[in-house]
């Protein structure tokens, strides 16, 4: 199963306390199906718990069973067949059937304990979420532009600022910030995925924090090598000439040990001397010694 089909059966598994929490989510269910009118109030979804939902919800307004069909291999409808059925439902949510566009009744939303029953109805219906393995996405696709303006607005006075796109001839509300993913997943009662989110995302900033290191050596690591096999290079070249047996015993001493040590940094250079010697002190005596390479090739 994808994470959000997980997510939704949690969701399914939450029972509302009050009945007004109850019309709610009811509300936000259907009012995002395929469907509510008087001509049409149905449910088109892939999770079959999400069609059973829709169906123990319509049942408890309806006088007949509402159908329910394998409209394909992956999709489930959900329909209520009676017209007298299909008013009582409307009448429900405090509309008559002859509204010619669907909009939001803010009726339907009348307490704080609401509005999370709403959002979780309305998520079973249209929403979706990304695995936070893969990337931070969370959205709300919506079949008509009134409908969506009216759930953008109904987010934002709730302090969520969810971003709007055109995809497919449908209109899509989404957010991509962790912060709000996580509270819209507490306000829906999804304390257990809240965690979940929460857990992989430190996780992953552990795992960024610990390749950037790794990518912070490894260019270290090979800027060392590099300058070790160019130092070599020259080391050898001096060791051919008189001008290496001039210098004095100490840059000779180092020298030797470069040689010898290609896998040495400056630091471990300076410890193997006697006496020691700083790293800055070892360097200085590198690059002179690289200089002296460089003049007597020059010659």
């Amino acid at each position: 199963m994808s994470f959000s089909s997980d997510l939704k059966e949690e969701l399914l598994h939450i029972m509302a306390e009050n009945p007004c929490c109850l019309l709610a989510e009811s509300y936000g269910l259907m009012l995002f199906g395929r469907g509510f009118s008087s001509r049409e109030l149905s449910i088109s979804t892939e999770n079959e718990a999400v069609a059973k939902k829709y169906q123990y919800l319509a049942e408890r307004l309806c006088l007949h069973a509402p159908q329910v069909q394998k409209a394909t291999a992956k999709k489930y409808k959900v329909s209520v067949s009676d017209q007298s059925d299909r008013l009582r439902v409307l009448s429900a949510f405090g509309c008559d059937g002859t509204e010619r566009v669907r909009r939001l009744n803010w009726a339907n939303i009348t307490e704080e304990c609401c509005v999370g029953a709403f959002l979780r109805g309305a998520f079973l219906a249209c929403g979706t979420i990304n695995s936070p393995e893969k990337n931070y996405h969370l959205e709300f696709v919506v079949p008509h532009y009134n409908l969506c303006c009216d759930l953008k607005k109904f987010l934002e006075n709730n302090d969520f600022s969810p971003k709007e796109v055109r995809r497919s001839g449908l209109y899509v509300l989404y957010f991509k910030k962790t912060e709000e993913i996580q509270n819209l997943l507490g306000i829906m009662g999804a304390a257990k995925f809240v965690m979940e989110f929460i857990d992989v995302i430190v996780y992953k900033d552990i795992r960024n924090n610990v390749n950037r290191r790794l990518n912070f050596e490894n260019a270290n690591l090979n800027k060392t090598v590099n300058a070790a096999m160019q130092q070599i290079e020259w080391i050898e070249k001096l060791q051919k000439s008189a001008a290496f047996r001039e210098l004095p015993e100490e840059m000779q001493r180092i020298a030797h040990l470069r040689l010898e040590n290609p896998d040495y940094s400056l630091q471990q250079i300076g410890d193997a001397l006697i006496p020691p010697m700083s790293r800055s002190g070892v360097n200085h005596r590198l690059k002179k010694l690289c200089a002296i390479a460089q003049k007597q090739k020059g010659q």
